[in-house]
């Protein structure tokens, strides 16, 4: 199977991203590319999730299996293929965007990305419904072009890694259910200990693997689901400052209202009256 498609240029120029061709193959055993400096002037993504095959970086032959995948920037040298006995399930696309993105600042500095990624993280179906829209394209449909290329490109930022990277994917997962659950249970009185031993890790190692991974420290992103919290609350209830502080995990009204103010420029009565209905 070889299905692919050409969009042709936006009607609206101003796109963060956009799709320029894009396909699906699966049983092409002839799936081969070789490209020299500067023949191909947009991003090139492809996504195994079946089969394997190869890519050449820098004289180096890296094997390309399921959950596998490469990123090259404008203009690199390119050369991979499929192995005809095991072809690829591949799919991919050519972009362009100008937004500033760790993968594909990663795909600029060293000429070609390679990473794991998780096949089971929905990339599949939202190249599935690109695809749809791509076989009866229509004007209208540029938005959604543009917002499911974001949403590839975001979801591998969090389902991937590294060839040779240093936090496997199954912790990264781990980390974030861990997250999920500090999110849901705010309120509770969490401490760096109790979110580490519910992660499974000691606090030190799982410090630095949610900075790591998450982008801030535990106490920090806890603070922030808390807030969060006590934002709707303050704009959908009646309940008093001090209920809901004690009802978001801060407890002491006066705790809640410096850091509330901290946060957001403004105290919580004000927040209310700005926002609220």
């Amino acid at each position: 199977m070889k299905k692919q498609w050409v969009l042709p240029a936006p009607a609206y120029a101003h796109y963060v991203c956009y799709p320029e061709f894009l396909g699906h193959y699966k049983h092409f055993p002839q799936h081969a590319e070789r490209r020299s400096e500067g023949v191909l002037n947009s991003y090139n993504l492809h996504l195994v999730f079946e089969g394997t095959g190869y890519v050449f970086q820098e004289g180096e032959r890296i094997p390309m299996g399921r959950g596998s995948g490469f990123l090259f920037p404008r203009g690199a040298y390119q050369q991979y293929g499929s192995d005809p006995r095991r072809p690829w399930e591949v799919r991919w696309v050519h972009f362009n965007t100008a937004i500033s993105l760790p993968l594909l600042e990663e795909a600029d500095q060293s000429r070609g990305y390679f990473f794991t990624f998780d096949p089971d993280a929905g990339l599949e179906s939202i190249f599935d419904e690109l695809f749809e829209l791509s076989a009866v394209h229509e004007t209208r449909s540029e938005p959604r072009f543009s917002a499911l290329l974001y949403e590839i490109l975001v979801t591998l930022l969090q389902n991937s890694e590294p060839l040779h990277g240093s936090v496997p994917l199954e912790i990264r997962h781990s980390i974030r259910r861990t997250a999920d659950m500090i999110h849901k249970d705010c309120q509770r009185p969490w401490t760096l200990e109790s979110m580490s031993r519910l992660a499974g890790y000691s606090s030190y190692h799982f410090l630095r693997l949610f900075r790591s991974i998450m982008g801030k420290t535990p106490n920090r992103y806890l603070s922030d689901c808390r807030l969060a919290r006590a934002k709707l609350l303050l704009v959908s209830s009646d309940l008093s400052v001090a209920q809901i502080a004690d009802q978001t995990g801060f407890h002491q009204s006066s705790y809640f209202i410096k850091v509330f103010k901290l946060a957001e420029g403004m105290p919580p009565s004000q927040y209310r009256r700005t926002f609220g209905s």
